[in-house]
């Protein structure tokens, strides 16, 4: 089926003049494109909201009778003239409505959410699990658990942009003609050929970018004018709350240990803090372990604690915590009860 077909369905579903088998054909063709139903659902909620045809009739009819091409040779019949019927001008302003909307309504959706040109793929990663994966110009991407990666099949354009929403750790294809942007919900990040983490949790308090090599150039989403330019061994860090901004050094739990970088020590599948309050431990464990905590008390979550675990289960982390801080915990299942 056409779009022209759909076109045509759709302005006698709105003319109230289409067939019992017409409308079980548009219902098909709903059905099997998603393009379809975005645009019938637009169109219907135009002419629900919109003045009658009687109101105003003249500038719209000369609106879109300016955005028509109308060819030279037309069958008398069909030419709209002042003594017909409202009704017929009625049926004739709603199709042309239609044809203007819907042909504007399906570049925009396609080009918008579909992007012909472009075959996205997106990659989910479950909590407990870290997945490898090298992109089509050769990056390789490391994704943390409960993190989830949309990218291309293949880059084309002058830039080379993906979307994140979890944690990764990015070594990038030098390409000094083709920029890599990594999308976050707060930030932007771009570069050209380097080693770096991004972290972006939506229920972590920041936002982070830790460089290892090269340099990277950040944007906040809500003040793109303003950049801030990454040096190996430096990070960014966004106060997700309040969108305060901030650059420190790199995090050891060795001090001077280059195999000690917090930052990134989850790579190699080790799990590391250093003076982090109980809240933020809880939910690197909520998504290392694949568990639920809840705190029976929240005066916990401001207990403060330093850890390194690689090969340890839930339940030896927490015995190991409780070595310094007194609490209680109960494991349910996937829940972690913790009390005094």
């Amino acid at each position: 089926m056409t779009d022209q077909r759909f076109t045509e369905l759709l302005g006698k579903q709105l003319t109230g003049e289409i067939s019992p088998e017409e409308s079980n054909e548009l219902e098909l063709l709903l059905s099997s494109d998603e393009s379809y139903r975005q645009e019938y659902k637009s169109l219907n909620a135009y002419f629900d909201e919109k003045e009658g045809p009687d109101e105003h009739i003249d500038e719209v009819f000369n609106r879109i009778k300016s955005r028509i091409a109308i060819p030279e040779q037309v069958d008398e019949e069909v030419i709209i003239k002042p003594t017909q019927s409202k009704h017929h001008f009625k049926i004739w302003f709603q199709i042309a409505a239609v044809l203007i909307l819907f042909v504007s309504g399906v570049v925009l959706y396609k080009s918008y959410f579909n992007n012909d040109r472009i075959n996205w793929q997106s990659i989910n990663v479950p909590a407990s699990e870290k997945k490898n994966l090298t992109l089509a110009d050769g990056t390789t991407v490391t994704l943390n658990s409960a993190s989830q990666l949309k990218y291309p099949a293949n880059f084309k354009g002058d830039t080379r942009e993906v979307y994140l929403a979890g944690e990764a750790y990015f070594d990038v294809k030098k390409d000094a003609e083709r920029p890599f942007i990594i999308h976050t919900d707060k930030i932007q990040v771009k570069v050209l050929g380097t080693a770096f983490d991004v972290k972006a949790y939506p229920n972590d308090d920041f936002t982070e970018t830790t460089l290892i090599r090269g340099r990277v150039e950040i944007r906040l989403k809500d003040n793109t004018a303003t950049p801030f330019i990454l040096n190996p061994g430096e990070k960014f860090v966004l106060t997700n709350h309040d969108h305060k901004a901030s650059l420190s050094k790199l995090t050891y739990f060795f001090a001077g240990d280059v195999n000690s970088i917090i930052e990134t020590s989850w790579t190699k599948h080790e799990l590391m803090f250093k003076n982090n309050d109980f809240a933020s431990i809880s939910r690197l464990f909520e998504r290392w372990y694949d568990v639920k905590i809840v705190f029976k008390n929240e005066a916990l979550k401001s207990f403060k604690f330093t850890g390194k675990f690689k090969g340890e289960s839930i339940i030896d982390a927490l015995k190991a915590l409780k070595m310094i801080e007194h609490f209680n915990f109960n494991v349910q299942g996937k829940i972690v009860y913790l009390y005094n």
